[in-house]
């Protein structure tokens, strides 16, 4: 018989997302784990049944949903149930005596537990990525290897009975490692500076770069310039940010790639669908791209149904949309339709109809969509048909004049249709209080002939973001706007420090100032989740779930005296044609590119587009050799 679940009691676009069950000794009970709850269902089957209670799988010290219980395991006796926190890395101890659940305390694991066993009075623990990352390359090596295959399980082998003789010190160690404690959301800005003068955010999310392969260059920070790919002559405008607003050289992206990354950096946490089923995505074709709204290449929102993917927090824009706060949505979490191509989800008598247009594409001296001159770029420039929000707080806050990931789109024409409405708002004097750019193209199309070289697309991406740069800080919002840019994940390429390292940057007119000529640099631990939490302290909204509720924010970069200048964009590369340069039938990688798939990020194999890009651009230099980290041999019960 079907049991049905009461919904959380506020309610999201998310399900309760039941992910594991296990049945009591004398049949009567049913417990149910509840990952996007952070709950275990207890459903009586005995007497006709049906009754259900929740248990929390946390510490009363943990306020915020976050935990994701995804597996459950009994002692042999059936008086304890444990339940596997994949992302609070702990097992919850429960007690299940007279038919009722209660929450004892946590035993700390590993990252990520996801599979439980009882036996011969051991509790199995069984996680998804074991002790984490760590370097994934060096200049003087030899080759480079794929951030994902640094990720390895593990197995944990505890004593029940020393499991609950110790689970007083145990829990206080979880909520330790958790940080279940108040975190920094108070600013201090300099003297002279109020209390928050930030009125505005705008966020920029780019695509896939790691630190290294763009700041490795800067001398006053922590880089490695061997492994250095799109350096100040293709970016010459992020490192003059870096260099005028500050380095954040210990930053990392709390995805691992672009269909987990773009959800870190919209919810400051996954759902256990994500982190389940993004490896077996990656690792071959045996799923389609279930992320960012859309899944098996349909929108659940257009279906009425939950989406399955989506953390049962919400997103920024959920947040925002609690609390009534304006804001405007620029690409991310949008599906676009293009001129000329297939219907999606046609009937059956439509099947093979396209979108039909006036013009599928702008080739080359054409006028572009907008301001009407003619086009610069010698490849085709593909026409924007629709764009269709793929969750509901989106609907009437997005752009329909802008694009999601479409490579042969630039990333130039995205800054344009961003600064017409920005112009707009500066005119109107109504710019909303956050706002979230998608600028896609420094991921690259590889050495696909016809397509931007890799040199050329990061530039294009460059010179988009110092143009945002350039028009905020010369408007008379400067004064209370702070700009976040991030890249969604930094899967594609190496670093000597992790493979999850990666560029940011925060950029406002309180941001510190350049001492004796040097660049400000912070090397303070930073992840997407305390950049989050960051924008949400500045606007004055709560945390959404127990990641940003704890994660620190970023306060050095709000310490200077708010003297910092207008920043002027560097367009070198337009002025030298560098944005407009090709791949060649005789480019390096040529021929492997045009067997790769580039409709939505990572529909390409990643190791085979990196290596592509490291010939592209570092000629017959050797690739990086991986740096893999060394796991101890187990030296007792609890290892």
């Amino acid at each position: 018989r079907r049991f049905r679940l009461s919904p959380p009691e506020k309610p999201t676009g998310a399900s309760s997302h039941p992910t594991a069950m296990v049945l009591s000794r004398d049949h009567n009970v049913l417990y149910v784990a509840l990952a996007n709850r952070d709950e275990v269902a207890s459903i009586r089957l005995d007497n006709g049944g049906g009754n259900t209670e929740f248990e929390r799988t946390t510490p009363t010290a943990q306020k915020f949903i976050g935990a994701y219980p995804n597996a459950l395991a009994s002692s042999p006796d059936g008086k304890l149930l444990f339940a596997a926190n994949a992302s609070q890395d702990s097992v919850a101890v429960m007690s299940t005596q007279g038919g009722k659940l209660k929450y004892l305390g946590s035993l700390p694991t590993q990252w990520y537990p996801t599979a439980l066993a009882v036996a011969g009075g051991q509790l199995f623990v069984a996680t998804g990525k074991g002790v984490g990352t760590g370097p994934n390359g060096a200049h003087d090596l030899k080759s480079w290897v794929y951030a994902p295959k640094l990720e390895y399980g593990s197995i944990a082998r505890i004593p029940v009975a020393e499991a609950v003789r110790d689970l007083s010190p145990s829990t206080q160690q979880v909520i330790e490692s958790n940080l279940y404690r108040e975190a920094q959301r108070q600013f201090t800005f300099a003297t002279g500076v109020d209390k928050n003068p930030i009125k505005h955010v705008i966020y920029v999310i780019k695509e896939n770069r790691t630190y290294d392969q763009v700041f490795g260059d800067i001398k006053e920070a922590n880089g490695d310039p061997g492994l250095v790919m799109f350096g100040e002559n293709v970016t010459p405008n992020q490192h003059a940010l870096a260099r005028q607003f500050g380095v954040l050289d210990n930053f990392y992206d709390s995805g691992e790639v672009s269909g987990s990354g773009h959800v870190w950096s919209t919810a400051a946490i996954t759902s256990d669908y994500t982190e389940r089923i993004w490896p077996i995505s990656y690792r071959g074709r045996e799923r389609t791209y279930d992320f960012e709204g859309n899944v098996s290449n349909s929108i659940p929102l257009e279906l009425g149904i939950p989406d399955v993917n989506e953390p049962s927090t919400g997103y920024l824009w959920s947040n925002l949309a609690r609390h009534q706060r304006s804001y405007r949505h620029y690409g991310e979490f949008v599906q676009s339709a293009w001129c000329g191509e297939a219907v999606g989800e046609a009937p059956e008598a439509l099947r093979g109809a396209k979108i039909e247009c006036p013009i599928d594409n702008i080739e080359k001296g054409m006028p572009l969509p907008g301001s009407g001159t003619a086009s610069p770029y010698p490849w085709k420039v593909p026409v924007l048909a629709k764009n269709t929000a793929t969750k509901p707080e989106l609907e009437g806050h997005f752009d329909p004049q802008f694009p999601d990931f479409q490579l042969s789109y630039p990333d130039q024409m995205r800054a344009d249709e961003f600064l017409r409405e920005f112009n707009g708002f500066v005119s109107d004097h109504n710019m909303p209080e956050f706002m979230l750019v998608r600028m896609p193209n420094d991921h690259t199309s590889g050495a696909k002939v016809g397509m931007p070289t890799p040199q050329a697309a990061v530039a294009d991406n460059d010179l988009a973001v110092g143009r945002i740069v350039e028009a905020v800080s010369h408007s008379n919002y400067w004064n209370d706007t702070a700009i976040f840019i991030l890249e969604d994940d930094a899967q594609n390429g190496a670093d000597h420090v992790d493979s999850h390292r990666s560029t940011a940057l925060v950029i406002s007119k309180y941001g510190p100032r350049r001492q004796a000529g040097k660049p400000f640099v912070e090397s303070g631990f930073y992840t997407t989740v305390n950049m989050i939490h960051t924008m949400e302290a500045l606007l004055g909204l709560p945390p959404m779930n127990a990641n940003d509720a704890y994660a620190p924010i970023m306060n050095r970069m709000f310490s200077g005296k708010g003297s910092q200048p207008a920043f002027d964009a560097d367009r070198r590369n337009l002025d030298n044609g560098l944005l407009y340069e090709t791949n060649t039938p005789k480019s390096v990688g040529a021929k492997a590119s045009a067997k790769l798939d580039f409709s939505h990020a990572d529909a390409n194999d990643a190791e085979v587009l990196n290596r592509i890009l490291w010939r592209a651009v570092k000629g017959k230099q050797r690739e990086p050799k991986p740096v893999y980290r060394v796991f101890p041999k187990s030296t007792g019960d609890r290892e």
